[in-house]
């Protein structure tokens, strides 16, 4: 018992011995580490002309409240976030960006940014490569001191991809988007405060492949909560679930319509995405001209347009704007006299001048100008520039038709 005793101590010994070697080597020779851990501006590089420019090997961690002064920071590719996103904050009085980054990666987590100054934004991030991704992840946020009106979030440009979410923003103003991007993702993110701006504005050199804006909650009196300027581009954008409270104006420069936007379920005042198309005409002059008997021909004269949400309607068409394929109802139902006696009528929807939809409808009638009503509803696969138009052919003779009534309604 004794000798096993005995055995057990010099083990001991021998690793707390190789224990304290191993600390004493791990002073004298530390290894390296990937993690800056900030408290204060000390903790941070030197700034150089008011610009702290971080190691882009680097993670930086925030530690509570950081004071910077005067002065911004560069990421410069480096990542940053916080641990506590209530109480990790980077505070600000620079002109301009306290966040700034040019053509490099850019990830934030959980770090708070407080501009100090009418002249104080809290992000400017930049990528003119078109390669470069911008993630800020849960939990951050652009908060202004009390009595405090910043410059507001800032600016974003560029980047093959813009993912925000789960962020807070409690500004003057909002976000400012640019340049050319593959995607804009906001989702889950909370804007308030806005006074004087635009909660999230797409700027006149923006344009991009998608857009995607779910779940996204706008609080504020006044103002705008979502800009899209009319020179902006976007080839395909949706918006699901954004939920509204106070805003003065939703949307400015597009609407549930817009070529290329999908709208579901966004809230009181803003309609869903529904494309839907009615024209008509009534007590029609115009006489249609029939080439040749058993040819179809468009029937002739001006119709009106009821609605034209995802089309454009003009006389006796409609051309669809909308960029997903739709399958289409189609309704229509034309009336007027009978040329001739023994009339036999029919009608049919042409898409893009060809007849390629059917039913037909026909009517027989026996008396000279006696009333006839002919109603057809069909079904089509449409794409963007597909359009739809009336036609009506006489099936003994080319006799001309006035057709005196028409209406053509086109719904998902």
């Amino acid at each position: 018992m004794n000798h096993i005793l005995t055995s057990i101590s010099s083990m001991l010994l021998f690793f707390c011995a190789l224990n304290t070697s191993f600390a004493q080597k791990d002073l004298t020779h530390p290894l390296p580490s990937s993690i800056v851990y900030v408290d204060a501006l000390s903790d941070l590089p030197s700034p150089q002309n008011g610009v702290i420019t971080l190691n882009s090997a680097k993670v930086y961690i925030i530690s509570g409240s950081v004071d910077i002064g005067q002065n911004s920071i560069n990421l410069n590719g480096a990542g940053l976030r916080g641990l506590d996103p209530g109480k990790d904050r980077i505070i600000s009085a620079t002109k301009g960006a306290v966040l700034r980054s040019l053509d490099v990666d850019v990830y934030l987590e959980k770090v708070c940014v407080i501009p100090l100054s009418a002249a104080t934004t809290a992000y400017d991030f930049e990528d003119n490569t078109g390669t470069k991704a911008l993630n800020l992840l849960a939990g951050n946020s652009v908060v202004e001191a009390p009595r405090v009106a910043s410059g507001g979030v800032g600016r974003f440009s560029g980047f093959n991809s813009m993912f925000i979410t789960t962020n807070f923003w409690r500004c003057k103003d909002g976000l400012k988007v640019t340049g050319t991007t593959g995607k804009f993702c906001s989702a889950y993110n909370y804007i308030t405060g806005i006074s004087s701006g635009v909660g999230i504005e797409f700027l006149a050199d923006f344009e991009a492949n998608d857009i995607d804006m779910s779940n996204n909650y706008f609080v504020f009196s006044g103002s705008t909560a979502i800009k899209f300027h009319e020179k902006a581009k976007v080839d395909q954008a949706r918006m699901n679930g954004n939920l509204f409270r106070g805003p003065a104006v939703l949307i400015s420069g597009f609407d549930s319509h817009t070529p290329g936007w999908e709208m579901r379920q966004n809230g009181a005042g803003l309609p869903d995405t529904k494309p839907y198309a009615f024209l008509y005409m009534n007590e029609n002059t115009a006489v249609t001209k029939l080439i040749s008997p058993n040819l179809f021909t468009k029937i002739a004269g001006e119709t009106t347009t009821m609605k034209a949400d995802g089309f454009v309607a003009t006389a006796n068409r409609v051309t669809y704007t909308g960029k997903r394929t739709l399958n289409a109802r189609i309704y229509a139902n034309v009336g007027g006299k009978t040329p001739e006696a023994n009339s036999d009528l029919s009608i049919a929807i042409y898409k893009n001048g060809l007849l390629q939809i059917a039913p037909n409808s026909s009517i027989a009638v026996g008396g000279k100008g006696e009333g006839f009503q002919l109603t057809l509803e069909t079904i089509a696969e449409i794409n963007q520039g597909d359009y739809l138009e009336v036609f009506i052919k006489n099936n003994i003779n080319s006799t001309p038709i006035l057709v005196k009534d028409l209406q053509l309604r086109i719904s998902e």
